[in-house]
């Protein structure tokens, strides 16, 4: 109890610490007295653990043996007082994690808002830094947007009116394009009209020299059948004439054929008196022979030609 009494705290000062302060709690986050007390508890039971420590050291100045006692001592204080202090830390540190919630949430806020100024910015073309978004009041930022809004408007006018005169210059040329393209399929129309009328004055004019041709040949076929058939009249009348003249002069020439067929048959039978058999010398014979030759040659000869006039 003399060791006891040199700390200068006693268990029943701890056992009133731990009955006062153990039932301390922070049920609300946001009460400032519940904090201000358990805070304030724990600084005294921090006060005496730190009282207890440095009475400690000076008393172990004294003496090891001293030294080993009043640690032991200081051991057996401190496992007294660890539970009411570290009862009233995490007491305390409910209020520091919640006030780092609370941070930590409202950076997450401020930065969406700030997130959030520059995407409505962006939508209108502006660019700035985080860091410049941050340093805007509200009416700046107001301010700032309202001008983005404008020149955005103005540049949306612009394109719009752009737009609109380059739609106008493309109806424009459409129309041209319609009207030359009327006027070509206009043109094409009256050429292939013209085409037709001119292949039907064509087809005409051939159909009517087709037509004279026609008469033509067939009054050149009439004429052709004509002449042909005069020719065949004159061809067979002359014919018929020279029959006649013919029959005629076979009929005149019959006493002069009479005469060459007796005048004939008299050199045949002259011919048939010369008998090669009377001669002596077989040159001669032979000679005898070749000349009947030559004249049954000749004879026959003179028969064709007595034939030929009948």
């Amino acid at each position: 109890m003399q060791q006891v009494m040199e700390y200068n705290i006693t268990d029943a000062a701890i056992a009133t610490m731990e009955h006062e302060y153990m039932v301390l709690s922070i049920t609300d986050l946001e009460s400032k007295e519940q904090f201000e007390a358990v805070h304030a508890a724990r600084m005294v039971v921090k006060g005496k653990r730190v009282e207890v420590e440095k009475k400690r050291k000076e008393l172990k100045a004294d003496a090891v043996a001293w030294g080993k006692l009043v640690d032991g001592e200081a051991k057996r204080i401190f496992g007294l007082i660890e539970p009411i202090e570290s009862h009233l830390k995490a007491e305390e540190d409910k209020v520091h994690q919640e006030r780092e919630r609370i941070k930590a949430e409202e950076e997450r806020i401020e930065h969406e808002r700030l997130q959030g100024m520059l995407d409505t910015l962006m939508q209108y073309g502006k660019v700035i830094s985080y860091v410049d978004a941050a340093m805007l009041s509200e009416d700046e930022y107001q301010a700032l947007l309202s001008t983005a809004k404008a020149e955005a408007e103005a540049v949306t006018q612009r394109k719009a009116e752009e737009e609109a005169a380059r739609k106008a210059e493309e109806n424009r040329l459409e129309k041209i394009r319609l009207e030359q393209e009327a006027e070509r399929k206009r043109l094409e129309e009256q050429e292939e009209k013209s085409r037709q009328e001119r292949e039907a004055l064509e087809a005409e004019k051939r159909a009517i020299e087709e037509e004279k041709r026609r008469i033509a040949q067939e009054e050149a076929e009439r004429k052709a059948a004509a002449e042909a058939e005069a020719r065949e009249k004159a061809e067979a009348e002359e014919r018929e004439k020279r029959e006649a003249e013919e029959t005629a002069r076979k009929e005149a020439l019959k006493p002069d054929i009479e005469k060459l067929h007796a005048y004939v048959d008299k050199i045949a039978g002259f011919h048939d008196d010369l008998n090669p058999g009377t001669l002596s010398d077989d040159a001669a014979r032979d000679a005898m022979k070749d000349i009947n030759d030559l004249i049954w040659e000749a004879l026959d000869k003179a028969k064709d030609v007595v034939l030929e006039l009948a």
